[in-house]
């Protein structure tokens, strides 16, 4: 059968003191076995994971690739959303117009796996079709396309708007 610990009370002292040694005494006595490490209780949980923005995920694929393929100006980046399971993206329809950009390039990140996925899509795809995208702010004067791209394994990278049509974007998939 285990001992019980005693722990000192030290006289003379407030109780707010002797509650905050008392703790102190307590970590130091009985987190070491539960743990191996005295300071468990009072360490920040960390998660490993990356945090990578636009300009380092251009940087990070424009490397992969050998040379300055992807800018800020043709290159959209999205983080996933594990709570939904989705890269969501806000597109400008201007972007998208005949004489602006031949391609898109979609940055898809996550962050617990740091796997950057990259999608390189055709304007002239988007623009065959835009029935079945969702258009926000279609009336007003910056109108984007909004995509909700999955990363579930049986809808993965289609299109999940309520609205729109659950267009596959796989087939654009980079390697």
């Amino acid at each position: 059968m285990p001992v019980a610990k005693s722990f000192n009370y030290f006289p003379g002292h407030s109780s707010a003191e002797h509650l905050g040694r008392f703790a102190a005494e307590f970590v130091r006595e009985c987190a070491p076995p539960l743990s191996g490490r005295a300071d468990t209780l009072n360490t920040p949980i960390h998660r490993n994971v990356m945090k990578l923005d636009k300009k380092l995920a251009i940087a990070r694929r424009n490397q992969d690739l050998g040379g300055a393929v992807l800018g800020v100006n043709n290159t959209h980046f999205a983080v996933l959303d594990h709570k939904r399971n989705i890269w969501w993206f806000d597109l400008p329809v201007p972007r998208l117009q005949v004489g602006q950009y031949e391609w898109l390039h979609l940055l898809l990140h996550t962050p617990e796996t740091d796997q950057l996925l990259h999608l390189k899509v055709t304007t002239v795809f988007m623009r065959d079709h835009m029935e079945g995208l969702e258009v926000r702010n279609a009336d007003k004067r910056k109108p984007t396309v909004s995509l909700e791209l999955s990363a579930d394994k049986d809808s993965f990278l289609k299109d999940m708007r309520p609205k729109g049509s659950n267009l596959s974007f796989a087939g654009f998939l980079q390697k």
